[in-house]
């Protein structure tokens, strides 16, 4: 399903206006805590893709846990460019670099600067071809990870406030996570959070809006 991902969002724009905005709710065991925003937007051949998730868990007025993460990727013609990214968590601030160079991806990050592979990817799951990397550049450390990609079947999540039937994908290793992904359209993610607490993402943006200008 995915594996022709690049090669479609490098695919002339054909009829496409306004660049489309991809938004999830984020849930603490069942408890909406926060937004997970994607923008878009073109930049003569570059697409810039503007992430921010905003996490907040407390007892009424009171915060006990925030967190806040800032990234800026770049891509052309299905390949990855770069990214700088900003977190807030919960007080300690992490800031990471990756950048396409002709030995590979370039990594500045909180634990020291290395060359990762130059097929690795970030772990913001959106595009198109995700699953079909070995290596992803975690965006909050800056650290190299790996998984192995299980397929685990098809279930009914929610989009835009609707059941949509999507393809289930389970990351074991580095990476521990599920994705849900409709078609070429990642709708849904869940993970267990270092306090062992369940997260979930919830896709709102509906219908799936046709990226396939978006190079």
């Amino acid at each position: 399903m995915l594996a022709a991902g690049s090669a479609w969002l490098a695919m002339p724009a054909r009829g496409i206006g306004a660049m489309p905005e991809l938004e999830f709710r984020v849930l603490r065991n069942g408890r909406e805590i926060g937004r997970h925003r994607l923008a878009f937007d073109r930049r003569g051949e570059d697409l810039l893709c503007t992430i921010a998730v905003e996490l907040r868990v407390g007892l009424g007025p009171i915060t006990l846990y925030r967190y806040r993460h800032e990234n800026k990727e770049r891509w052309r013609a299905g390949r990855f460019l770069s990214f700088e990214s900003h977190t807030d968590d919960n007080g300690t601030k992490l800031a990471v670099r990756a950048e396409r160079t002709e030995r590979g991806i370039a990594v500045e990050g909180a634990e020291g600067t290395y060359l990762a592979p130059a097929d690795a990817w970030p772990t913001t799951y959106w595009y198109p071809g995700f699953l079909d990397r070995d290596a992803w550049v975690d965006t909050q450390f800056g650290r190299l990870r790996r998984a192995r990609v299980v397929p685990v079947g098809e279930a009914a999540v929610p989009v835009g406030g609707r059941p949509l039937v999507a393809r289930r994908y389970r990351l074991e290793g580095d990476l521990a996570l599920d994705l849900w992904y409709r078609d070429r359209h990642w709708v849904a993610l869940a993970a267990t959070a270092p306090d062992g607490s369940a997260l979930a993402y919830e896709r709102l943006t509906e219908p799936l809006v046709e990226l396939g200008g978006l190079g």
